[in-house]
Order: C-alpha cells, then sequence, then structure tokens
C-alpha cells in the first residue's frame, strides 16, 4: 500500500513539474527595441555604425561593426588620427543582445585590430569596412576590406584605393587574429560561408552583381588564401528576373545562412524612390534595402523573391537569436529615431512561397514568444 501510495504521489509530482514547465515555457519572451544603443558602440567618435555583425557564441553575442569615420582613401589626411581612416575592428559582447560592453580581446579595450598599432607598411593599415567573423572547424574567421593610404607601394594591387579583402584566424573569437592574409580576387565586403553539404567554403563576392566562388583557407597559416574554380553570377541588380519596373543600382554586403537545409543569400542595394528625407548620408534620394534570394545549393541557382525587395534595413548579417529565432543585426535606415544606429528583428520563418517572412524593421517596443510555444 506504502508503495503503491508513493507511486501516485511521485507520479502527480512528474504532471505538476511538467505543467508548470509548459506554463513556463508558454511565457518565454524576449523584448527589445530598436534603436540599440550602448555606450562607445563607435569607439571614441560617435553612437552610429554601418555594417554591424554579431554573431553568438555560447551564451553570448558578439558585436563588430565599420566604426566612424566612414571614410575613402579619396579623404585620406596624414594630419588626422589613422590618415583620417576608421581605427580598426572592435569587439563588443552582451548577453542579452541590449546590455553591451567591451569584449576581453587578446588586444587591450576590446580591439581585434587597431591601426596605430600596426606597422606604417601592413597593407590592411586604414579602411576596416564590413568586418565579420564565421566560425569554421571551430575556429574563427576575421574578414574584413582594408588598404593603406601612406603609400600605394604597401597595398598588394599597388594602389590605395582598390577595396582588398583581408582574413585572419583565431581559435578564439576574442583573438588574437593571427595571418591576416590578403585574397587575391576578393572585393570589399566579400563574406564567407562553411557548407558542410559539399565540404567547401564558400565565398560571394559583391561586383555590381553577387557572385559565388569557392574559397580555400587551408593554407591560411602560411599567409595563403586561394579563390578557386569558376566565379558564377548568381544575383543580379537588375531586377528583370522577376519582372520588376525597378532595378538597384548595384549590390553590396552579401550575407548567406542555411535555414532548414536551404540557402539564403541576403543582399543589400540602393534603390530610387522619392520616399527618403533628405540630409541622411550622401544617397538622399535613394532607399537602401536588403533582398533575399534563395537556392537548394550554395552556388545556386538562387531566385529574388518575388518583390526583390524585403526589409528596409542597411547591410545585415544574420545571427541565431532568442526566441529560436533567426535575428538580422542592420543599421537603421526607414525609421525615425534609428537611422545610421544599431538594430536587430527577428525573422518570422518561412512563407509558403518559399522566402522569408520578415515583419521588421521596428522602432518600439517589441515582444516575441519563443518558437516553441506558438505550435
Amino acid at each position: 500500500m506504502a508503495n503503491k501510495l508513493f507511486s501516485m504521489r511521485a507520479g502527480l509530482w512528474m504532471v505538476i513539474v511538467a505543467c508548470l514547465t509548459i506554463q513556463a515555457l508558454g511565457q518565454e519572451k524576449f523584448r527589445w527595441k530598436n534603436p540599440v544603443r550602448f555606450a562607445g558602440a563607435a569607439g571614441v567618435y560617435r553612437d552610429e555604425v554601418r555594417d554591424p555583425c554579431i554573431i553568438k557564441e555560447g551564451s553570448t553575442y558578439y558585436l563588430i561593426h565599420t566604426m566612424f569615420p566612414f571614410t575613402h582613401s579619396d579623404s585620406r589626411d596624414s594630419t588626422r588620427p589613422d590618415y583620417n581612416s576608421s581605427p580598426g575592428i572592435r569587439l563588443y559582447q552582451s548577453a542579452d543582445l541590449k546590455n553591451w560592453t567591451v569584449a576581453p580581446t587578446a588586444i587591450a579595450d576590446g580591439w581585434l585590430v587597431k591601426s596605430s598599432m600596426l606597422a606604417d607598411s601592413l597593407p590592411y593599415k586604414h579602411r576596416f569596412w564590413a568586418p565579420e567573423i564565421h566560425k569554421i572547424d571551430n575556429r574563427f574567421y576575421l574578414v574584413f576590406t582594408g588598404s593603406n593610404w601612406i603609400s600605394d607601394s604597401f597595398n598588394p594591387t599597388g594602389n590605395m584605393h582598390d577595396l582588398n579583402t583581408f582574413i585572419g584566424v583565431s581559435d578564439k573569437i576574442t583573438g588574437p587574429y593571427e595571418h591576416i592574409t590578403y585574397v587575391p580576387g576578393g572585393a570589399c565586403d566579400l563574406t564567407i560561408l562553411d557548407d558542410k553539404k559539399s565540404g567547401k567554403v564558400y565565398a560571394y563576392i559583391p561586383g555590381m552583381d553577387v557572385f559565388v566562388q569557392e574559397i580555400d583557407l587551408s593554407q591560411i597559416e602560411h599567409d595563403r588564401i586561394l579563390l578557386k574554380g569558376d566565379r558564377t553570377k548568381i544575383v543580379t541588380a537588375t531586377n528583370n528576373d522577376i519582372k520588376a519596373d525597378w532595378d538597384y543600382k548595384y549590390l553590396e554586403g552579401p550575407f548567406p545562412k542555411i535555414i532548414n537545409g536551404r540557402y539564403y543569400l541576403f543582399f543589400a542595394g540602393l534603390r530610387k524612390d522619392g520616399q527618403r528625407s533628405t540630409g541622411f548620408d550622401q544617397h538622399d534620394d535613394l532607399e537602401y534595402w536588403t533582398g533575399v534570394a534563395s537556392a537548394s545549393a550554395a552556388t545556386g541557382p538562387f531566385k529574388k523573391s518575388r518583390t526583390g525587395k524585403d526589409f528596409w534595413g542597411g547591410h545585415v548579417a544574420v545571427f541565431d537569436g532568442p526566441a529560436g529565432r533567426i535575428w538580422l543585426s542592420y543599421r537603421g535606415e526607414k525609421l525615425e529615431g534609428t537611422r545610421g544606429l544599431l538594430c536587430i528583428d527577428p525573422v518570422q520563418g518561412e512563407s509558403q512561397a518559399g522566402g522569408l517572412v520578415i515583419p521588421g524593421p521596428s522602432n518600439t517596443t517589441q515582444v516575441i514568444r519563443s518558437k516553441q510555444t506558438e505550435k
């Protein structure tokens, strides 16, 4: 009798625990509001970002971005710090995407690469545009666009105005990143994807349109990176393929993400439209949109969404975030109070038409439940 009573009590307790667990899951939410402001987002300059890239490692989110001043080599000035270039690449960390601090990097004060600490002759002494971190086989690869503004002769192409790709490697996300190597044939905003399906790593390379090509990182510790095989055009700035009556001026900022076994390629582009308010930046009459194309393989063929413009936000990166969702980090573009600042919004999911449902951008308080509770 005692054993039966014990079993009944144990069973009742298990039911209670299960009910409480279900209730807790049902209450699991994530709340956020754009823009995401944090002290020192742009170093000692100002709280403005471009090309923000968030990556999650363990339970921590990490952020890098193009830092002010967002200058080109045409604006080089030897009388200003770092020749008037972006000062380098700095790493930030957060447990909740809201409260950010400088990450404890191998170089002091959060720096992964800092111009003032580099030798004058290094080919990546300046610029530091569109930095990204990608994890491949438990190693971290830092990808960015750089050049040297001191002398043409310090650049691998012999021209300081060229936009060259560099990749460094580290065993830790916080660095140090070593063997920072020039990628021959690369371009501004080059990004990479570890494709387990084919066993290859691919580079997605903008050049008016977006191209894909295999990239060999196996010799990076010998300061050698190769782009291999054919370079294939996969997404075009013109929209004849979707029969739209408008085109992008050019495409940039590609970012690939595998979602439920399908390959999605996010890309950025400027398009003409009179709705843009003036005075935001040099493209007063243009809107900066993100489009999405998808394919069943890393090399395509890729098909754009029906509209060709899926999200009004600048140069996104895609990361695994709260509530079991895929999230976008981006520079605010559309909404007042967010322009030029760090923003985040989730991908709602895949649409029945084969694309993605992206409800943002947002600038009011948002709440999202965990994916499991919506079923």
